[in-house]
């Protein structure tokens, strides 16, 4: 009876196949043996297939020579057990789409990737065991167009050149590979890629990158400056979820003019987000400002001209102390209410509450106890110095012209309040030196 049930599975697939290119055997617990021994012995309506999903079945290798797919262009092997494939048997393959994500591959074999796929554009291998990629692995695509290795291992085992061939790559995945840094030659001949991914590494530093990005992600990362980022063309900038940001000044991103989103969700150490006043406009096509779930208290004012002239900005979920500082924000003459979006945290009267919901006289600021404790101290520091000059010169106070000293002789000298001009002292010098010279 199973064999009966496989072979009218069997006889569906190849009446289905016969009627269309595009076949999708995914999710069928297939095993290498029932798709290339038993459909393609005793079938061959698999020839001009061009559209080939296999994904989620149990294929642990695949082999080309065992294929009819002469006119493939999209194969889907994803969610296998696959530890190795080869295109070995055929001279040139229309292949132009492969995606072997989510399966057991350790390394890519040179007869994996050969100059029998040239035509590939879309290759996704993310979500494998790779720890390697060298030059020669990608050396034949040349026009690949989008390339994913994100969720691999690979840490610093990228050689440098290893990208220098991919000319035409326009997407590039490497997000939470484990790299602990990005060698400044690695994009340096992708002049035409777009979208860069470095998502969930442990870098601190960002790398020179290609100037034509449009699209950047470094979420996740341990980035804190971002002063010599360059990049005019750079539309989309994510931050989110950086452990390690704890202040942020807009000022940095001055020379990415074409910014248009940039969103900084999750960042919970963000305490400080600032605008310093400067001569020119700071991002001045912002379209849509995220900063959702940091660690903000409060927002500056001088951000106001840049809240103001950006269309979408999110607010929410940040532990919000809603006073005086706060103020201006419900005053913004814009066509949304942000400050329907404040919730406040502190203080305790106004907990729960949305900002849109206090009367601005119930704003109120509190002195700032780290500065006042200082300036207490230092004035009853001085208060006191000067209770102690004060009873000191009291309880000594004396006339001068009443101050005695003993002489050589036990005899007292008086010292009087004495004005005296230079050709009195003259004078009474030379009459004590007469005097003096009588008694010898």
């Amino acid at each position: 009876m199973m064999w009966l049930g496989s072979f009218i599975f069997l006889a569906i697939v190849v009446l289905f196949v016969s009627a269309t290119t595009v076949v999708d055997l995914s999710f069928h617990k297939l095993k290498k043996e029932t798709f290339f021994v038993r459909m393609q012995s005793q079938y061959n309506h698999l020839k001009g297939v061009t559209d080939l999903n296999l994904k989620g079945n149990e294929f642990d290798s695949f082999l080309d020579c065992s294929t009819n797919l002469e006119n493939l262009r999209t194969l889907d092997l994803s969610q296998n057990h696959l530890v190795r494939f080869f295109f070995l048997c055929k001279e040139e393959y229309n292949l132009q789409v492969l995606n072997v994500s989510h399966n057991k591959l350790e390394y890519i074999d040179d007869n994996a990737f050969n100059d029998r796929i040239p035509k590939l554009k879309i290759l996704d291998l993310s979500f494998n065991k790779l720890t390697v990629v060298n030059e020669t692995m990608l050396q034949y695509f040349t026009v690949l167009e989008y390339l994913s290795l994100s969720h691999n291992p690979i840490g610093d085992g990228i050689h440098e050149s290893a990208f220098w061939n991919l000319e035409a790559l326009k997407h590039l995945d490497l997000k939470n590979i484990s790299a602990p840094y990005f060698s400044s030659v690695f994009f340096k001949t992708l002049t035409n890629l777009s979208t860069l991914d470095l998502s969930w590494n442990p870098i601190d530093t960002i790398p020179l990158l290609p100037i034509n990005l449009q699209e950047l992600d470094l979420s996740g990362t341990q980035v804190i400056s971002f002063e010599k980022l360059y990049l005019p063309k750079l539309r989309e900038l994510k931050l989110n979820y950086m452990s390690n940001l704890t202040s942020f000044a807009l000022n940095d991103l001055e020379n990415l003019t074409g910014l248009e989103i940039l969103s900084m969700i999750g960042c919970r150490r963000l305490i400080q987000l600032s605008l310093w006043p400067q001569l020119g406009v700071v991002l001045p096509r912002l379209q849509h400002l995220s900063i959702k779930e940091c660690g903000l208290e409060t927002l500056d004012i001088e951000l106001r001209a840049l809240v103001k002239r950006t269309p979408v900005v999110e607010l929410d979920n940040n532990p919000w102390k809603c006073d005086c500082k706060l103020e201006w924000i419900g005053l913004l003459n814009s066509s949304r209410n942000l400050s329907r979006d404040i919730r406040c945290y502190a203080p305790d009267q106004h907990h729960g509450k949305l900002l849109a919901e206090i009367p601005n006289y119930e704003l109120e600021c509190e002195y700032d106890s780290s500065i006042l404790y200082p300036i207490l101290w230092t004035c009853l520091s001085l208060i006191i110095v000067f209770l102690i000059i004060a009873m000191i010169v009291v309880f000594f106070k004396r006339p001068i012209s009443q101050w005695s000293f003993k002489g050589k002789n036990g005899d007292t000298v008086t010292y009087k309040n004495v004005i005296e001009s230079n050709n009195d002292l003259v004078r009474i010098l030379a009459v004590s030196e007469a005097h003096e010279r009588n008694e010898e």
